[in-house]
């Protein structure tokens, strides 16, 4: 699965979908669930939708689970019982799934990014560093992959980590919000000022509101 989607305020327009696929056009999801919508016919793509945004994770996991009782070789099914999973609090559940997408579909980055991020979950930050690495093997250029080994540094205490990461993640999508403000953080963590201020003007440039909040809540000492 891949994230070539219109973002805005978090969720995001699935909008181009090629024959035989899904159209969920202009319907507000989640990046993760409008890359998976695209591998279905429209009425799966519809009901996948309808689950998310109502945030039924446990009519998802039924919907998973009785697909896979008739298609246990098909990733999209695996990840989106993991998704549901996730959701439902079940970060070890999830993992085992996510495992079995990434076996089916090994270069699904969307699955490895999952894997990771449930492996986080689990307090697994080793496990979790492997699985972005092995995103990162299949799709180079993942904006999400850097990001998401960025944030897993920074949590861990290591913006000197961090911070190569997130300049990746820029270079393949400049307008990644998140990525900026982590940026900047690494930056003042690791006393380099200037670079700070300069990491600030381009947050500013995407969004000064964004760029405030971080002065506010963070002022150089």
């Amino acid at each position: 699965m891949t994230y070539s989607f219109i973002r805005k305020a978090g969720v995001i327009a699935c909008l181009v979908v090629c024959g035989g696929c899904a159209q969920v056009a202009l319907v507000s999801v989640t990046p993760i669930i409008a890359a998976l919508a695209r591998h279905f016919d429209q009425a799966t793509a519809d009901r996948i939708v309808e689950l998310e945004q109502k945030q039924d994770w446990s009519g998802m996991l039924n919907l998973a689970q009785a697909q896979l009782r008739r298609e246990p070789e098909r990733a999209e099914w695996w990840f989106l019982q993991g998704y549901a999973q996730e959701r439902l609090d079940q970060p070890a559940a999830a993992v085992l799934s996510y495992q079995q997408a990434t076996r089916l579909s090994p270069e699904d980055e969307g699955a490895w990014l999952a894997l990771g991020r449930s492996e986080s979950a689990l307090g697994r930050p080793e496990q979790a560093i492997q699985a972005y690495r092995q995103a990162l093997r299949y799709r180079p250029e993942s904006a999400q992959a850097y990001l998401a080994l960025a944030e897993l540094y920074l949590q861990q205490g290591q913006p000197d980590l961090a911070l190569p990461n997130y300049r990746e993640s820029l270079r393949y999508d400049p307008e990644l919000e998140q990525a900026w403000i982590g940026l900047v953080s690494a930056y003042q963590r690791t006393g380099q000022s200037e670079r700070r201020d300069e990491a600030l003007r381009g947050l500013r440039k995407l969004d000064p509101a964004a760029a405030d909040r971080f002065e506010k809540q963070h002022p150089m000492k």
